[in-house]
């Protein structure tokens, strides 16, 4: 066995992969408060459009921050621990049917890399 928290790491995933719909929300938010504030991003110079952005990032990192504090605290009122402890309610085990659908795999694999290396197109 490889020793991974596996959990924790699948964890960290969904909550990455939950948050990104979340902080481009967030962000055409900000972008069209601070344009409504007369802020623009689009005109002048690299220098100039990279210090405007940076009326976005400050409200969207601050925002992030606040949403991750909320959430940890609401993992942690629903008692979440991680992997450690959790139980199963059945204990995985390899049967035949796994050694069959692995094998068929296998064959199925060789079978498309055979006929994609070998035969000409």
């Amino acid at each position: 066995k490889i020793k991974v928290p596996v959990h924790d790491f699948a964890m960290m995933m969904s909550l990455a992969l939950r948050f990104i719909p979340i902080l481009l929300e967030e962000a055409n938010r900000i972008i069209n408060a601070q344009s409504a504030r007369g802020a623009d991003f689009e005109e002048g110079r690299l220098w100039q459009r990279m210090r405007a952005m940076v009326s976005i990032l400050v409200p969207l990192l601050v925002s992030a921050t606040r949403r991750a504090y909320e959430l940890a605290n609401a993992m942690e009122a629903r008692c979440y621990h991680g992997g450690e402890g959790r139980t199963k309610m059945k204990p995985l085990k390899y049967r035949a049917v796994d050694r069959i659908s692995y094998g068929v795999l296998l064959g199925y694999l060789v079978c498309v890399i055979g006929i994609t290396h070998f035969i000409p197109w």
